[in-house]
């Protein structure tokens, strides 16, 4: 551990069928997959090397770690289990590590930046939890200054409602939240015509 932030970074093994699974029949299987990998590679590049923040790439399944080794980044072996499952080990990981602070994001935000990532960080020295919010309702990021589980328990994923469920069981339990700015993450055939990003 060289400093006291976390970044983690969360990510599927690119495989036909197995990603961005909303966008099928809108795109090729192959273009949806080079898609996600052109994602998950652009997110890694832009925020491998922040200042003062230790980068970690939290991934499924478990077989998948020869191909993330490639990155040379800090890895994170996740267990089966939903969403809320998933990012729980991971944060459990990175505070039995001793970090202070851990941002985690998904792979599917192009405008995602350090700058971003700074800034949650910075909210985290006064308060419990911050939020990315996505247009769809979803969060692209979520931060801690301490391990908390019920954030994760009782949520319905991939919902228009998944982070309003997630800031209420935050105020259920008393934990303090902040908010960076909203962005847009690569789930549908909308979201992609949006970003520009070229469909072939």
């Amino acid at each position: 551990m060289k400093n006291k932030n976390a970044l983690i970074i969360i990510a599927k093994y690119p495989e036909n069928g197995r990603v961005k699974t909303r966008l099928k029949g809108h795109m090729h299987d192959n273009r949806i997959l080079e898609l996600y990998t052109h994602l998950l590679d652009t997110t890694i590049q832009k925020l491998r090397s922040i200042d003062s923040v230790d980068t970690f790439i939290a991934f499924a399944p478990q077989e998948a770690a020869s191909f993330f080794s490639q990155y040379k980044l800090g890895l994170i072996s996740l267990p089966d289990g939903d969403l809320g499952i998933r990012m729980f080990s991971a944060f459990q990981n990175i505070f039995n590590r001793g970090y202070e602070n851990a941002v985690l994001v998904g792979a599917d935000i192009p405008d995602l930046t350090s700058k971003i990532i700074l800034r949650a960080l910075n909210l985290l020295s006064a308060h419990d939890l911050v939020y990315g919010p996505a247009q769809d309702g979803g969060y692209y990021l979520v931060g801690m200054s301490k391990l908390i589980k019920e954030v994760f328990d009782e949520i319905p994923w991939s919902s228009k409602v998944t982070l309003e469920r997630s800031i209420a069981r935050a105020n259920e339990f008393k934990y303090s939240v902040d908010y960076t700015e909203t962005l847009s993450d690569i789930d549908t055939i909308d979201d992609v015509n949006r970003s520009g990003l070229k469909q072939n």
